[in-house]
């Protein structure tokens, strides 16, 4: 049978071989360093705040960073969303009194208790048997 030590003697022996008592400090970082300092986010920032609606690629162009870290930039740091188009119907002066005849047509409706029970939501996507459905960028 193999002999085993006690757990201080390993500890000491593991300290001893590898220098583990040592300070812990991080080393200087080997690889390219980030291109995202306080000075490029002030210049997107101040890029953004000239043209709001511009795309990663027109501020990565103008600020001369990477589209990568002008993303980084603009998602982590100023904490901006991507503007997504959607789809909506557009609603006329005529249409306002029209859905309040509506709301108060329904109101009393869903106040019965059996109407609740005959209420479906289907999702009206259009599919093919043979297809698939993808609705991934279309917003309604």
């Amino acid at each position: 049978m193999a002999k085993f030590d006690s757990a201080t003697v390993v500890q000491r022996k593991l300290r001893a071989e590898f220098g583990i008592n040592t300070p812990v400090e991080d080393r200087e970082r080997s690889g390219r360093p980030s291109s995202i300092s306080e000075k490029t986010i002030d210049k997107v920032s101040d890029t953004l705040k000239d043209k709001p609606q511009s795309s990663v690629r027109s501020v990565a162009t103008d600020c001369s960073i990477p589209p990568t870290a002008t993303h980084r930039i603009m998602t982590e740091y100023l904490a901006l969303k991507p503007y997504k188009v959607q789809f909506v119907q557009q609603l006329y002066e005529e249409d306002l009194q029209d859905r309040v005849e509506m709301c108060k047509t329904l109101i009393p409706m869903l106040e019965d208790s059996h109407m609740q029970e005959n209420l479906s939501f289907p999702d009206e996507a259009t599919f093919y048997v043979s297809e698939l459905v993808s609705k991934h960028n279309i917003r309604y």
